[in-house]
């Protein structure tokens, strides 16, 4: 015995990973001569069972890859298929093993070292060695077929049968292998090493239905030869004296281990369970497999799972829970409260499913008053593991076998892996760890129902139970047992309902029996004697305080010999002096009966006294010859006593001993004489014995005597009965063949509908437009789940008039509508807006019936569907604005394709050019463009193209369809499709021609005026060095000369001299002016020289640090050029000194291609870009600097930040004023 090992990444859990399948395999199926044909030789092998789903390909090639030649076995697979899936398994799999490969045919009897593979779009059954294919099996078969396969393999093989699950998805296959583990058989699962998938192997070995977890090559590997596992362990056995005593062993070691104890229970049973953990561990010896669990608790939690594993479902025996709605549900209700509620127990309730039935069940049959009428539903199992599944109400698709579509839809939620019960039906049940014999009952019970757990308990136990469960009902309380079970030795507690439903009423003219709990919780008959002396002196019965005071009343009356007091099951309750003269243990398990403790002769006189003083209920002596221990027998008189108190509930009895001195020698007349009275006195005692034994077996004759006469009458009523019933046999078996055919045709319809249901469901729940089915009443049927936020619709309105829902929609007349629909079969769209004024496009279909052969398709209801248009119809909106502003624009708008055809022309382009919309269609735009310069015009187009939306428009010259030239300022859009792909492109021209003109005209205006204004500064400059200027000059020499000409005191001579200071610095300042109105370095030296002369001049004027940079400049600067970029920088170096606050200036001039470049900077206080700035109170302004930049046929850009100086920038051409126009 190995430990088990875990696997897998998510922990698949442990389970007993020892063992070869050889030694597994010690079962074998019978094939009779129906099986297989010509085969007059009885075989024995197993039948294998292989499921696999996603990733099951690989797992199945390496499982039988690693076959024997010879395994003995059948291997049937079972893998998921999709159902229009043309199947190559059997070609493919063939390559990797040497037994023959072959796709099941319906009727195929299974054979050893042969593979079976199930066709697609088949569930399949295995029934007494044949393999049966259906193609309208049930739900369950379609979604599970694993577990409909292993279910039935288990049904016929038993614990022939050996169940693999591989690599999967889902859960299928975990069922199955608890029914082939229950059968008896072997389980396998694929480890999380080798598994792709591990959902399908993992939720088998969470489950706890697996026997090993190894790898598909080392499960092949163990599905040896059948004939080595069964000649080597075939013959481990538990039934001799030698394995009886290892049982015992082994069931005390499970008693301490897990606290439960199995010696009651059916000794076959538990044989069965252990064989199995033997044979599985490969030990032949049970002494070696009871050391080995001392050895290993694992096993010991192995072989404890086995002995409880469950077998339950939901509505078992589905008759049963009928007869419950039709007879039983009725009578609890007769007369009941509604404050009183509905007390369930269901004992031993393995994983749930009995429990949750029952209040299904209850739940249906309460109808519209459940919410009125409360019950409770008490289910209780031993094993903690199902306990904590049943509370969690999880439970596998498997159970859509057993459950019903509307109790699915009713009782269940589903989940990923499987269907959830529902918090309604949850909270009603109560779950409870509680050891059914041994632990303290649920009392004042309604029913109780207890199936398939009495198979499992021995007589003692079986009787326990009944009256534990006649203790915990209520007078006349229901009993409801599996089909299995019977209450033969207890009819005297209960009597039946419905026999064959196994449903049972407790009988009120019983009593009770009083139950004994003890603290450990084990009732008094399977605790050991002696084993704590101390503990009945502890443990008084319930009764003992008025035992006790019988006792006090009869004991003083009389002396107190020997005795005991037992109850009337006999089990002794009280020791009486010594009684170790008469009474004595007897060998095997301790037991405190009187059974157990007096023997031979004894025992049978205290049985007869007891018999009779229940008869008569008067004390009873006798005297009879005695064994004693280690002597000859002695005499002893026996006196047995009835126990009466009110407040006790069962019979007690008093047994008194008293031995009877021998006569003394001297009185004797001799042993004979002696020994002839002892025998009389015995042959006395016989003979009342024996009368009292035939007075008992003739009142047993007179009962059997009125019961055969009752049975004979009944019989011949039962031949009468069945004759009947031969003759409506007949009649039902003619009429259930039309039946099954029936129900056939009606099972491939149902699937049918099932199907189209299904596709309908899916198909309106992934509808993501609103639609409503309505009926021919015009009430609705079903609707999409956008129906329900558009049109306000929920569930409680399904089988409303749609008129009388308040629907948001503007439509006042949509019942006349649908109505016409209807009647016509036409369908009708309307464009309709909600009350929020959003726009839907409403359409109405009729909803016809399918055509048949005999009958035209009939309308019977209508479909309404609404497409939200309400984007669409404000773009239609918008387009439609936009259309008008096109077709009606001054402006020419023209669409060309990519080869330059005009596709679209506005009536401003036939104003613009003269061409009509139909000259205009399909004809080339370059007819629109002057010959020389086609090529340049393209290009400029196509530049603007490539930049999209950042291009500006272009001027460009257009040519009429007069021969007229046109100035145009063009906006060219790139028209693309879906895929960014340019298809089209658009065009916005706009005739400029007078502006252009306009334009030319203006400059030339202004040329004219800055050529004026430069005049009069050359005359005003001239006027004041050659006017004023020597005017200046002359009063300042005729002032120098005045000293010399006349005397004059100092104070007259000093003011002389300040006038000649100030004359000096007006001839200065008439210089500076004559400079700065026509500097004479501009026209004799240049622009460069000039611009140097102007900046010293500021930087001793200003004190600001100037720096002018220059880079080839061209000798050769006309003069207008030169003199508008000098003022430009004469303006800008005014500007600087009085409103930057710079410390430094950099004046820049160079040339930039075919024109020139003035750049003047400065880093003083900036300030924002359109802010009004005070214009220099001499000078022309900045507005002046730009109209000589522009008379240039320049550009002036300013660029400016606040605390980041400013930046002026001048570009003219070198060529005169303005350039080409294209």
């Amino acid at each position: 015995m190995t430990e088990a090992r875990e696997h897998g990444a998510n922990s698949l859990a442990q389970v007993n990973r020892t063992g070869d399948l050889r030694a597994a395999c010690i079962q074998g199926i019978v094939i009779d001569k129906g099986h297989v044909k010509n085969n007059n030789k009885l075989k024995l092998f197993t039948v294998v069972g292989i499921g696999a789903s996603a990733g099951g390909l690989k797992a199945f090639a390496d499982l039988l890859g690693a076959l024997p030649p010879e395994p003995g076995m059948a291997f049937v697979l079972v893998p998921h298929l999709a159902p229009q899936y043309k199947s190559h398994l059997t070609e493919i799999l063939a390559r990797n093993t040497r037994l023959p490969v072959s796709e099941v045919k319906s009727g195929d009897s299974v054979l050893p070292n042969r593979i079976y593979i199930i066709p697609p779009n088949r569930a399949m059954l295995i029934k007494k060695g044949v393999l049966h294919l259906s193609s309208s099996g049930h739900k369950s078969d379609w979604r599970n077929p694993i577990d409909s396969f292993f279910h039935s393999l288990a049904a016929d093989y038993g614990k022939r049968a050996i169940g693999v699950l591989l690599s999967g998805e889902g859960s299928d296959g975990t069922d199955g292998l608890r029914a082939i583990k229950a059968g008896g058989g072997t389980t396998f699962a694929q480890d999380g090493e080798t598994a792709d998938h591990l959902s399908m192997p993992q939720s088998a070995v969470v489950s706890g239905y697996v026997d090993f977890i190894l790898s598909p090559e080392e499960i092949g590997k163990r599905l040896g030869p059948a004939g080595d596992g069964a000649t080597r362990y075939q013959n481990v056995s538990v039934k001799n004296k030698h394995g009886e005593e290892s049982l015992n062993s082994i069931l005390e070691l499970l008693r301490t281990a897990k606290g439960i104890d199995f010696e009651l229970y059916k000794r076959n049973m538990l044989r069965r369970r252990i064989q199995r953990r033997m044979t599985l561990g490969r030990v032949r010896d049970p002494e070696k497999y009871f050391l080995a669990l001392k050895a290993d608790p694992e096993e010991v939690e192995l072989l404890y799972r086995d002995i409880l594993l469950s077998v339950t479902s939901f509505f078992r025996e589905p008759q049963s829970f009928r007869a419950l709605k039709s007879v039983i549900y009725p009578r609890l209700l007769k007369n009941r409260s509604p404050q009183a509620p509905i007390r369930i127990w269901v004992p031993g309730c393995s994983t749930g499913e009995e429990a949750y039935s029952h209040a299904m069940n209850l739940v249906e049959f309460l109808g519209k008053r459940a919410s009125q009428i409360s019950f409770q539903i008490f289910a209780t199992d031993v094993n903690p593991v199902v306990i904590e599944t049943a509370r969690a109400g999880l439970y596998s698709k498997r159970i859509t076998a057993e459950v019903s579509t509307e109790r699915l839809r009713r009782f269940f939620t589903e989940t990923k892996d499987g269907y959830s019960i529902s918090p309604s039906i949850r909270e009603r049940c109560t779950f409870a760890v509680q050891n059914l014999v041994q632990d303290p009952p649920f009392t004042n019970l309604d029913l109780i129902s207890c199936r398939n757990l009495l198979i499992y308990l021995g007589p003692t136990l079986q009787e326990r139970a009944m009256q534990i469960f006649q203790y915990a009902l209520k007078p006349q309380g229901i009993l409801m047992l599996g089909r299995s079970e019977t209450v033969a030795n207890s009819l005297g507690r209960f009597s039946p309902l419905d026999v064959k439903r196994k449903i049972f009423s407790e009988r009120t003219s019983v009593s009770k029996v009083r139950l004994n709990f003890s603290q450990s919780g084990r009732f008094l008959e399977t605790e050991p004697a002696f084993k704590d002396p101390g503990q009945w002196q502890t443990k008084p019965a319930q009764d003992a305080p008025d035992l006790q005071g019988e006792l006090d009343n009869v004991l003083p009356v009389r002396y107190i010999p020997n005795g005991v007091i037992v109850n009337g099951e006999l089990d002794i309750l009280r020791f009486l002096g010594d009684t170790s003269s008469y009474l004595r243990p007897a060998p095997g398990k301790p037991s405190m009966n009187l059974r157990r403790m007096a023997s031979g002769e004894l025992l049978l006189e205290l049985r007869v006294a007891i018999h009779v003083v229940k008869k008569q209920a008067c004390a009873v002596r006798k005297e009879i010859a005695a064994p004693h221990p280690g002597g000859p027998s002695r005499r002893v008189q026996i006196e047995v006593l009835p126990l009466k108190a009110s407040s006790l509930h069962k019979e007690y009895f008093l047994i008194l001993f008293e031995g009877i001195d021998s006569v003394e020698p001297g009185k004797r007349r001799g042993k004979e004489h002696h020994r002839v009275i002892e025998l009389k006195e015995d042959l006395t005692v016989s003979g009342g014995n024996l009368t009292t034994i035939i007075e008992e077996q003739e009142s047993t004759n007179a009962r059997l005597k009125a019961a055969s006469e009752a049975l004979l009458s009944s019989n011949e009523e039962l031949q009468s009965i069945n004759e009947e019933f031969e003759t409506a046999k007949e009649e039902l078996q003619s009429t259930n063949e039309e039946l099954i055919t029936s129900a056939e045709d009606a099972g491939q319809a149902n699937q049918i509908l099932n199907r189209a249901n299904n596709d309908l469901s899916n198909l309106l729940a992934n509808i993501d437009i609103p639609v409503v089915l309505l009926d021919s009443d015009l009430k609705v049927r079903r609707f999409t789940p956008p129906a329900e936020k558009v049109l306000d619709l929920s569930v409680n309105k399904i089988g409303q008039f749609i008129a009388d829902i308040r629907l948001p929609l503007c439509l006042p007349k949509l019942k006349q509508v649908l109505l016409e629909v209807i009647k016509t079969g036409h369908v009708q769209a309307l464009e309709v807006k909600n009350t929020q004024g959003r726009w839907y496009y409403l359409i109405l279909r009729p909803y016809r019936t399918d055509k048949s052969k005999t009958e035209k398709s009939r309308t019977e209801g209508a479909v309404m569907a609404l497409i939200d248009i309400h984007d669409r119809k404000l773009s239609e909106k918008t387009v439609l604005r936009l259309a008008t502003l096109v077709l009606d624009s001054n402006d020419a708008v023209i669409i060309c394709d990519l080869k330059d055809r005009i596709i679209a022309w506005n009536k401003g382009a036939q104003k613009m050019y003269g061409y009509t919309e139909a000259e205009a269609l399909m004809m080339s735009i370059k007819r629109l463009m002057p010959e020389n310069k086609i090529i340049r015009a393209r290009e400029l187009v196509r530049v603007a193209a490539a930049q999209g939306k950042k291009a500006a428009p272009i001027e460009i010259q257009r040519r009429t369809k007069g021969g007229r030239t046109l100035d145009v300022l063009l906006t060219v859009t790139v028209l693309r499709d879906d895929k960014d792909q340019a298809v089209e492109v658009a065009t916005t021209e706009r005739d400029i021609t007078e502006q252009k003109r306009a334009d030319r005209e203006l400059r030339r205006l202004h040329a004219r005026v800055i050529s004026s204004q430069e005049t009069e500064r050359k005359r005003l400059a001239r006027e004041l060095h050659d006017g004023v200027g020597q005017i200046l000059s002359g009063a300042k020499f005729r002032l120098e000369s005045l000293p010399g000409e006349i005397s004059l005191g100092e104070s007259a001579a000093a003011k002389i001299l300040k006038v000649g200071e100030v004359l000096n610095h007006a001839i200065a300042e008439i210089r500076r002016v004559s400079q700065n109105l026509m500097p004479s370095e501009l026209g004799d030296l240049g622009l460069e020289p000039a611009l140097r002369t102007l900046c010293r001049e500021f930087k001793e004027r200003a004190g600001i640090q100037v720096t002018l940079r220059t880079k080839q400049v061209p000798a050769d600067v006309t003069p207008e050029l030169a003199l508008a970029l000098f003022r430009i920088a004469q303006e800008a170096l005014n500007n600087i000194g009085k409103h930057s606050k710079a410390a430094m200036v950099t004046v820049d001039l160079s040339r930039k291609g075919s024109g020139i470049v003035l750049n003047v900077n400065d880093n003083g206080i900036g300030f924002t870009p359109g802010a009004n700035r005070p214009l220099s109170g001499r000078g022309i302004g900045l507005g002046n600097m730009r109209a000589r930049a522009e008379s240039v046929g320049g550009s002036i850009e300013l660029h400016s930040k606040p605390g980041a100086g400013t930046r002026l920038s001048v570009r003219a051409p070198l060529v005169g004023l303005g350039g080409d126009i294209i």
